[in-house]
């Protein structure tokens, strides 16, 4: 048995009595620390292997999957990791209140947790930073047209007052889950947005296909992505912006606090990028074309977007 595997073992046998206990915050904040710790300073062989033995027949497992979120992400029902259900698990939207009251009083309390978390902060600042841009291009430019890759449930639509009034020309909303576009469908058809059923892969191939916006943005596909695929994809979208227009993209940082816990108990593996590596996914861009290019990140400092604009 080697060191990672004792280390671990001993800090799950610890938090699975603490979480019997009235703590649970605690308790939590024990096992998210611990994991994230003993993810930095194993080797990542060893890690992996822990994930997959010691953390998948631990009974603190079965504890932290009376979350629904902490659940969903683990056995992802669609078949994909990052579904928008989960999405709205972090985000505590309405539409998931249900998953959250059949849960137990304990998995009430880690959803608390989970929901409030780093990771659920920064996907939730994102969401606002992705409305407050579909704002920004709708007053700058009449009538505006978008396009979002890896939509989900366009939740940034319902805080969107460009979509709520009907001030876009076009909405072009792209995801792979038919389900997801039909909830899309039927909440913001009404108000003009449109949808396309198509993966990643489809879309590098099609994108010319697909038209001209002002606005081109992906806040979720490229955590799932290598380099050589966000490389492409990021030349795939950059080729759909006008003369003018803006192409945005985010991707979870390294080393985020929650790290340990998305994969020993999410078994949602992530390719986490920093500003530098965000920055060369623009690198094969034609530079007589790019105007501007830079990164920021939202304030908890978890995702980096990287803006480019045509010139």
């Amino acid at each position: 048995m080697n060191a990672a595997t004792l280390e671990g073992r001993a800090l799950l046998d610890q938090v699975a009595h603490e979480l019997e206990g009235p703590r649970v915050d605690e308790a939590m904040d024990h096992l998210v620390h611990g994991l994230r710790s003993l993810r930095q300073k194993v080797p990542s062989l060893d890690w992996e292997a822990f994930c997959r033995t010691e953390c998948v027949t631990h009974p603190v497992r079965f504890k932290v999957h009376q979350d629904p979120l902490t659940e969903r992400a683990f056995f992802k029902p669609r078949g994909y990791p990052g579904d928008a259900v989960l999405i709205d698990l972090f985000y505590g939207a309405d539409g998931v209140q249900s998953y959250v009251d059949r849960a137990t009083e304990l998995g009430q309390r880690i959803y608390r947790y989970t929901s409030t978390a780093t990771a659920a902060r920064a996907l939730r600042r994102r969401k606002e930073i992705l409305t407050t841009f579909i704002d920004r291009v709708s007053d700058s430019t009449e009538p505006a047209s978008i396009m979002t890759l890896g939509c989900g449930h366009l939740r940034e639509a319902e805080l969107s007052a460009a979509v709520q009034h009907r001030r876009l020309g076009r909405f072009l909303a792209v995801d792979r889950d038919p389900d997801s576009l039909r909830v899309v469908r039927e909440k913001f058809g009404p108000l003009g947005v449109e949808t396309a059923e198509s993966t990643v892969n489809e879309l590098i191939e099609i994108a010319p296909k697909l038209g001209a916006f002002d606005l081109v943005y992906a806040a979720g596909p490229y955590d799932h992505l290598n380099r050589w695929v966000a490389t492409r994809l990021t030349e795939a979208l950059f080729s759909t912006t006008r003369p003018g227009g803006l192409l945005l993209v985010t991707n979870f940082v390294h080393g985020i606090r929650d790290v340990g816990y998305l994969e020993a108990f999410m078994d949602w593996h992530l390719n986490y990028r920093n500003a530098a590596d965000m920055f060369s996914l623009a690198s094969t861009l034609p530079e007589e074309e790019v105007a501007d290019r830079r990164t920021f990140a939202e304030e908890s400092g978890g995702i980096v977007f990287l803006a480019v604009r045509r010139r």
